[in-house]
């Protein structure tokens, strides 16, 4: 009988641990973000709000509003995520259509850029 006991004690004592060793090497550590820089400019006549010029975590999305001043008319961005300069009146906030939302996916170090044009 000591002949049987013997070999299955230690064969699942052998299975028991490297179950609990596998378990142990499956957690994973906690996922480190990477940082990236942010950095807004306004061209002459107007200003961001707000002023979010920092480090962020990767992934991290925010919306930037681009504020003209008085007789100026916002124009376009660079450097965001939209372009294209046309900011379509569900990202307008009422009353003012002056106003413009940039948005930035903080996924790279990002320079932002406002261009403002003077009103006519």
């Amino acid at each position: 009988m000591k002949n049987i006991l013997y070999p299955t004690f230690f064969l699942l004592l052998a299975v028991i641990l490297n179950f609990s060793c596998s378990a142990e090497q499956e957690e994973s550590e906690p996922k480190i973000l990477k940082k990236y820089t942010l950095i807004l400019s306004a061209g002459e006549g107007g200003s961001w709000s707000p002023d979010a010029n920092g480090i962020y975590d990767e992934g991290v999305i925010m919306t930037l509003t681009a504020t003209p001043d008085e007789g100026y008319d916002f124009d376009r961005f660079e450097g965001s995520d939209n372009d294209n300069g046309n900011c379509g009146s569900n990202l307008r906030p009422p009353p003012s259509p002056n106003f413009c939302r940039a948005i930035v996916l903080m996924n790279s170090d990002r320079d932002v850029w406002a261009f403002f044009k003077k009103r006519e």
